[in-house]
């Protein structure tokens, strides 16, 4: 790796951001953002968290090579790309949806982004995809990149491993700093290791006397399958009595047309965020953090006294140069 690793063991604290709203005053919470978009300067986020771990190993090894695997829309595959741009090794995306490879008009913002960053893209068919779990065919598809690149690591879709649950100590143990009495905390969930990896750092602060709930909310339809993979992960109850020190739950009601589909709701209170507080969204999940707390607030789910921390897990490269509002 072609530059320094030290800001990999010590990351900056980034922001809490409170948010001041007569809506907030009136249902009698608190609110604040925890501005993790401000992490580092190329991978946002709950990605930095993630690939701090596999980046820290990488430093260590001769010629590293990180290939892996995401949607169109997938942050994983931008800071995958960035990690590899920054600190100079090649990365590979294996892409779902092979009827992009002859469209490049047609692709995502953050596909466009990853491939300027230096990542080479395959496209794979949905069927192809849904096969990557199965050690032959892996095992085929990936000899080719493994022969170019003997010490290739490769890391799961969303990128998550029990490596990366660990990255999540820090902005829990800053919150822990910055707010330590935070009863409620919504994060947006993907393949779920981020929800898995702050709960498991939440618990080492959360008692009886100071109970802590994470929401994460669903971008996906159908997002209920994530609960046993969470659940494998992070073994803490799910949506347990008001007695437990801490438990995790996955909100439905912010999928609307889907992952990847703009929604007016959506764009809506994305617009609300940045025209009250300047704090941009993306427009697949941070926007779906801020519209699943809105409606939970609206819906009176929220006890008084709550304080809230909305999750920014950045993103912001899913966003067109125009769309950041």
């Amino acid at each position: 790796m072609t530059r320094p690793a030290q800001t990999l063991f010590n990351p900056p604290m980034t922001p809490l951001q409170p948010l001041q709203h007569r809506l907030f005053s009136q249902k009698g919470v608190r609110v604040w953002v925890k501005r993790d978009d401000l992490n580092h300067p190329a991978i946002q986020g709950n990605k930095w968290h993630k690939l701090r771990g596999v980046l820290a190993q990488l430093s260590h090894q001769s010629h590293p090579a990180l290939l892996t695997f995401g949607g169109a829309y997938s942050n994983h595959l931008a800071a995958t790309a960035a990690a590899g741009h920054f600190f100079g090794f090649p990365t590979i995306g294996l892409v779902r949806g092979d009827e992009l490879a002859q469209t490049p008009e047609t692709w995502s913002h953050t596909l466009t982004t990853a491939q300027q960053q230096g990542m080479q893209l395959q496209f794979l068919s949905r069927s192809e995809y849904r096969q990557k779990s199965d050690p032959a065919f892996l095992q085929a598809l990936l000899a080719p990149y493994r022969q170019r690149y003997p010490n290739l690591t490769v890391l799961p879709e969303g990128g998550t491993t029990r490596l990366a649950l660990k990255g999540f100590d820090v902005p829990i143990d800053q919150l822990q700093t910055q707010c330590p009495n935070w009863t409620h905390l919504y994060t947006a969930v993907g393949t779920g290791g981020t929800l898995a990896g702050l709960t498991q750092h939440a618990a080492r602060h959360a008692s009886p006397h100071q109970p802590k709930r994470l929401i994460g909310v669903n971008t996906l339809k159908g997002g209920d399958s994530l609960r046993p993979v969470i659940q494998a992960l992070c073994p803490y109850p799910y949506a347990a009595s008001p007695l437990a020190p801490i438990s995790w739950r996955l909100h439905h009601g912010a999928e609307f047309r889907g992952y990847g589909r703009a929604h007016p709701e959506l764009k809506k209170h994305q617009a609300w965020l940045k025209q009250h507080f300047d704090i941009p969204l993306d427009p697949i999940y941070t926007s779906r953090t801020v519209t699943a707390f809105l409606l939970d607030l609206e819906n009176q789910r929220l006890p008084v006294g709550a304080r809230v921390i909305l999750y920014h897990s950045g993103g912001l490269q899913g966003c067109e140069p125009d769309c950041k509002l």
